[in-house]
């Protein structure tokens, strides 16, 4: 079987973080998921990724990914469901919001229960406005 991942609560501070290329930005969104109710991170992967998820939950309900061709926070709405397309109209909502086609920014595959969102289109000062109600939805809509 596989390795028992240990989700952190009451650890806050990752080396994950020396990765993004907007670290300070991936710091923030990282505190500011810690800090939501019940939400444990797992550092453990050997990549440069970060998983949060609510405690007893099944799935993580984000990953912020340093990868060189990743940079992004990854949101995974209902990721047990994989014929859902509930992440590729999110996509879309925060493709408008912010700008930008993730299909011109970045190659990798988009799943139907995944939310790219770039790190470096993110407010240095405020990285998480503007994607508060998505983080909420990606958060409570898992079992």
């Amino acid at each position: 079987m596989g390795k028992l991942i240990e989700w952190k609560r009451e650890r806050k501070v990752t080396n994950k973080l020396k990765f993004f290329n907007e670290k300070d930005i991936a710091t923030k969104i990282h505190e500011y998921l810690i800090q939501l109710p019940n939400v444990e991170f797992d550092d453990e992967a050997k990549g440069p990724t970060i998983g949060y998820k609510v405690k007893n939950q099944n799935y993580k309900f984000a990953t912020l990914h340093g990868g060189n061709s990743y940079q992004s926070l990854v949101l995974h709405v209902l990721p047990g469901n994989p014929h859902t397309l509930v992440g590729k109209e999110l996509q879309k909502e925060v493709q408008n919001k912010f700008n930008f086609d993730i299909r011109k920014i970045r190659s990798h595959v988009l799943k139907g229960h995944e939310i790219f969102i770039p790190l470096e289109l993110l407010n240095n000062k405020n990285p998480y406005n503007g994607i508060k109600h998505i983080i909420f939805y990606a958060l409570y809509v898992q079992e």
